[in-house]
């Protein structure tokens, strides 16, 4: 047995059970999960099973699980069989560093997909448990957002915003009673994230963002700052946009349009299209770019969150925060690419399609363009399968 298996452990979201021998003789052990299922032939699975794998809960060593079952199987047909599991990723090492079952339990769920993804659990964990998410703007998508990181196991959430409940937040997100209407936002969803995560830590800026500098001094420290701003607020994600750039920080955002959500573009700075680049090229593909411009500088002059006159979906603001939550979420475990680095998605809440599309840095860009920097030109580019153009 590998001297890494000091204490092996198979892990409790796998299913077990032997079968009797089929016509040749051979019994069957099966390990089966969500994600995989495993069949193993050979002889003695049932008494494997019986007798062996109740041992296997990383707080017995080798030598104790040897000794326990010392009537029914040889030290080194005992070894064998382990070395079987460990081939098919099937145990860990419940000597290694282990979580406090207090967080343990309550993402078991989470850490058996580690466990399933050949990811180590704690490692991917403490990732998340020593990150720093900022989200502004916590209406309906932000409030649901920061509930799902908290409970994947985020670190430190901050929740910036200035605005009051507004009576029509209830209807984006039940995290927002009706009888909370008046009360700041970020309050209520503070109070909300330390009813349910208590090993979360969370700190909320109630006071109106104006200038840079108070937007810099919010979000430092930020691993990653999401903006679910109303499209009213634009003047404040124009400003996020640059202080998150000068600083290097990096940040996504969504939005609810219609029977649509948008989600991205997350900007890599200096590496992707910056969030004035995509409004850029929002507007020049707009059909009717001038009149897209006036109302964008319409919205810049207006400074409002118009959330709650807008015509959307309930359903939408939900969908949207999971689907930022689960980008922060790859982007800080580094689990896998992130969907919108430099590019946006589109999600129809009626068809269930999805469409990608790549944005471009935008030659000359007031904000991101660099004396020096290699910057692709045109006009747009089509994202993986997308039709549309940004």
């Amino acid at each position: 047995m590998p001297p890494r298996f000091e204490r092996p452990r198979l892990p409790a979201h796998l299913y077990v059970w032997s079968e009797p021998p089929d016509s040749s003789g051979d019994e069957v052990l099966r390990f089966v999960s969500q994600q995989r299922s495993i069949k193993m032939k050979g002889h003695s699975f049932r008494e494997f099973e019986q007798r062996v794998i109740p041992l296997l809960d990383g707080r017995r060593t080798i030598e104790e699980i040897e000794r326990a079952v010392a009537d029914v199987f040889a030290p080194a047909d005992l070894a064998a069989g382990l070395e079987l599991l460990a081939q098919q990723n099937l145990l860990v090492d419940g000597a290694g560093e282990a979580l406090p079952d207090r967080l343990a339990e309550p993402l078991a769920p989470q850490l058996a997909l580690f466990q399933e993804l050949k990811c180590d659990p704690v490692t991917m964990q403490k990732r998340l448990q020593q990150s720093v998410v900022t989200l502004l703007g916590v209406g309906g998508i932000g409030a649901a957002a920061a509930a799902a990181l908290g409970a994947a196991g985020i670190g430190t959430i901050r929740c910036l915003d200035g605005e009051p409940v507004a009576p029509s937040d209830p209807y984006f997100s039940s995290i927002f009673a009706p009888t909370a209407v008046g009360s700041p936002r970020a309050d209520v969803v503070a109070a909300h994230l330390r009813r349910s995560a208590p090993q979360l830590n969370v700190v909320t800026y109630s006071d109106s963002m104006d200038t840079e500098d108070q937007i810099r001094a919010a979000i430092a420290g930020s691993d990653l700052v999401i903006s679910t701003l109303d499209p009213g607020q634009s003047a404040l994600a124009y400003k996020l946009n640059r202080v998150c750039l000068a600083d290097g920080v990096r940040w996504i955002s969504a939005a609810l349009s219609g029977t649509e959500i948008i989600v991205g573009p997350t900007v890599l700075p200096f590496e992707t299209a910056c969030y004035l680049c995509y409004k850029m090229r929002t507007v020049s593909c707009a059909g009717n770019p001038e009149e897209s411009f006036a109302f964008e500088q319409y919205l810049d002059r207006r400074k409002r969150d118009d959330s709650g006159r807008r015509e959307n979906l309930a359903f939408g603001a939900g969908v949207a925060a999971n689907l930022l939550a689960m980008e922060a979420f790859k982007l800080l475990t580094g689990l896998s690419q992130i969907t919108t680095a430099g590019r946006i998605v589109v999600f129809d809440l009626l068809s269930f399609n999805a469409t990608h599309h790549v944005v471009l840095r935008k030659p000359w860009c007031p904000a991101c363009f660099r004396s020096g920097d290699a910057m692709s030109g045109g006009t747009a580019a089509s994202g993986d399968g997308g039709d549309g153009q940004r």
